[in-house]
């Protein structure tokens, strides 16, 4: 990626072979450019996307720090609950994890963001589930200058907000 450049990536059997990227290689690039910091924001992350937990512990044993950010964390699936719990002990001061909790029932995060380092972001319609990445017809935009600068502000109102808590570790 060039200053200021975007670049669209996919996901689904009839984008794929397509000459545009995956969702899934966007993401794994991303991680592997991170020298500081990693900011997630996600409606649902799936327990059938093992690899992403992965990722997240190669990231947390480089020392960069990891910031998840998730709608109603307390509703997603147990498996994912205990993930997030062992990377928590495992990982203490550099895994940071926030549970959206909405004032009413009917609104949620539904934001799909990856932020590295401040500079550099993918923003798209993917869940973080082996569906979002893989199977379903999804697409995302990597993003790199001012408009990153944008969505980390966004990000940190977001996480100032009082619909925002910090996760306890088990």
């Amino acid at each position: 990626m060039t200053a200021g450049d975007i670049r669209v990536v996919v996901s689904g059997s009839s984008w794929m072979g397509s000459g545009l990227g995956s969702i899934d290689s966007a993401i794994h690039s991303l991680f592997i450019r991170a020298s500081n910091e990693v900011t997630i924001v996600a409606y649902a992350i799936s327990s059938a996307a093992p690899a992403l937990f992965q990722q997240f512990t190669l990231l947390l044993q480089r020392g960069i720090r990891l910031r998840l950010l998730i709608n109603r964390y307390d509703e997603q699936h147990p498996s994912v609950q205990n993930e997030m719990g062992r990377l928590q002990r495992q990982f203490p001061g550099l895994f940071q994890l926030y549970s959206f909790v909405p004032q009413h029932s009917q609104a949620d995060l539904h934001a799909k963001i990856i932020m590295v380092d401040r500079s550099y972001a993918l923003v798209g319609s993917a869940n973080l589930s082996l569906r979002g990445l893989m199977d379903n017809h999804e697409l995302g935009l990597l993003l790199e200058g001012a408009a990153v600068s944008d969505i980390a502000r966004a990000i940190d109102l977001l996480l100032r907000s009082p619909h925002i808590n910090p996760v306890p570790a088990p």
